[in-house]
């Protein structure tokens, strides 16, 4: 029998390539302990968590820089050797009595090829295992959710009403987008996974709460917005909105767009069904299935997505330079423009694709003679069909926000929420479902999977399963096993005869109990 036999890890370039696209929720560099002999590594490693695997390399050394350190966090760097471990089932057992510093060992569930590290402080030592602890508690299984009804369906799947039923206390309304992973491609998932976790957080975007993928599903989970959306409320208010209401509006989705474009983050699909209403009446812009990140704020993307009646000049054209972020710039002018009219600018019933595009590479947008002249002012910079003519392609969202016709609003109370909203949701109903269209709220609504989390090393989904970092949790595993001596751990690995976990392509052979 041989002892060094390893099992190959699973990791595809794609997944890889996924996990260093997403924020670290942790980052620090230690020394690393080298691979089966006792010797310290004389340069740090650079040490991040990202979802639930451990990512790690060896820090640069630049000698332009007097010897400093230089640390690469977002995984751009093809020179450096990447290694990841899956941390779901690991434990750090923390180590005394080492002249290298405040040693920990993360070790496999079965506890053998354990990888060591040193901090330079205890502080930081408990730090990692606190985040580690995190990572591996706070994520839900699918059955702590109780499905309840259907609030819609698209091209890419459904979206589920859900209560979250364990732990008890913490029961809550959750909206589960669910997509079938054999028949959505992993990049678009990818994508909108990762989006949805660098721009979270702020008050007018809807926040990823879970993320996980389960059987041949993945689902992205969010609180339940039962306010519905401004496609019905349009509707409901005889089909379009005053320009105070469409100015609040434009207020708040300008504050989201600010936030996605300063992180290079281009939506793509800004539209009255993608903008959500709370139970108070604030917005959330939802749907990042077509956001894209930007290598910079001027960076260009090709790909031709989105809804035909927004559709950009550039995209329909297909322009070898591509689009950017001034995709948003114009559809921002479309929802505008929607929101006041009715209808969108270049929108004619029962038109081919084809009329539409045409009128949008060509056709002068015809404003309605009730549009106010600040009004009208602002989308017919918005609404310019050289992007890079376009008002805010310099300037940025900061830009748009000086508009006459966002004179005397208070950035600051729109930020934190503290304007009064125009229209307020009806009562959600002892379903909850009031403000959903009901052709979608009768349908079946049962989600067919099972907790099984093999898949969460499949060559594609590897690292897809997420909570929020600001979800409170039940810490029911051990932070840190109990403490034993350098020269005790040394002396085990030799007994067992094991090399450790290196990162390197391969991981042990999970032992079963």
């Amino acid at each position: 029998m041989n002892v060094f036999a390893r099992k190959e890890i699973v990791l595809s370039e794609d997944a890889k390539q996924f996990i260093h696209s997403l924020p670290p929720t942790y980052v620090n560099s230690f020394r690393k302990r080298r691979q089966l002999l006792p010797i310290w590594s004389t340069n740090k490693y650079c040490v991040m968590v990202k979802s639930t695997y451990l990512v790690y390399h060896r820090m640069v050394i630049n000698s332009s820089t007097s010897g400093k350190e230089i640390v690469a966090n977002d995984g751009s760097s093809a020179e450096r050797n990447y290694k990841f471990l899956n941390l779901t089932n690991c434990t750090i057992k923390m180590i005394d009595d080492d002249t290298a510093g405040y040693v920990f060992c993360v070790a496999p569930e079965n506890g053998r090829g354990g990888i060591f590290f040193a901090a330079d402080t205890e502080k930081e030592r408990i730090k990692f295992t606190q985040r580690v602890a995190v990572t591996q508690n706070a994520v839900p299984k699918i059955s702590d959710f109780d499905t309840l009804k259907l609030l819609g369906k698209g091209h890419y799947g459904r979206v589920i009403l859900a209560k979250k039923v364990k732990p008890e206390k913490n029961a809550e309304l959750y909206a589960i987008k669910e997509m079938k992973t054999n028949q959505v491609k992993a990049k678009i998932l990818y994508t909108e996974r990762s989006v949805m976790e660098w721009v979270a957080n702020h008050p007018f975007i809807l926040n990823l709460d879970y993320a996980l993928a389960r059987g041949k599903s993945i689902f992205l989970i969010s609180k339940f917005m039962a306010g519905g959306d401004l496609f019905l409320h349009m509707q409901n208010h005889g089909g379009c909105f005053d320009e105070r209401t469409v100015r609040f509006y434009g207020a708040e989705l300008l504050l989201a767009l600010e936030h996605m474009h300063k992180m290079n983050i281009l939506h793509r699909d800004i539209k009255p069904e993608n903008i959500l209403l709370d139970m108070e009446g604030h917005i959330k812009l939802a749907d990042m299935g077509l956001a894209k990140r930007l290598e910079s704020q001027y960076g260009r993307t090709r790909t031709m997505c989105g809804t035909d009646t927004y559709l950009p000049p550039e995209m329909v054209n297909r322009t070898p330079e591509g689009h950017g972020l001034a995709v948003d710039l114009w559809q921002f002018g479309c929802l505008l423009f929607e929101l006041a009219a009715g209808y969108p600018p270049f929108y004619i019933p029962q038109s081919s694709q084809k009329a539409t595009h045409q009128r949008i590479l060509y056709q002068t947008v015809r404003y309605p003679s009730n549009f106010g002249a600040t009004f009208k002012s602002l989308l017919m910079s918005l609404l310019v069909k050289n992007q890079e003519d376009r008002f805010g392609y310099h300037g940025g969202i900061s830009e748009i926000l000086k508009h006459p016709f966002f004179d005397g609003v208070d950035w600051m109370k729109v930020q934190a929420r503290q304007l009064v909203p125009p229209i307020v949701p009806g009562p959600v109903g002892d379903d909850f479902v009031n403000n959903f269209d009901p052709q979608f709220t009768q349908q079946a609504h049962k989600i067919h999977v099972t907790d099984d989390t093999s898949f969460l090393n499949d060559r594609d989904f590897a690292g897809f399963d997420y909570a929020c970092p600001n979800i409170a949790y039940p810490l029911t595993t051990i932070l840190a096993a109990p403490r034993v001596t350098a020269v005790k751990a040394a002396q085990k690995l030799r007994r067992e005869e094991q090399p450790e976990f290196d990162g390197d392509g391969t991981e042990f052979v999970k032992v079963k109990q």
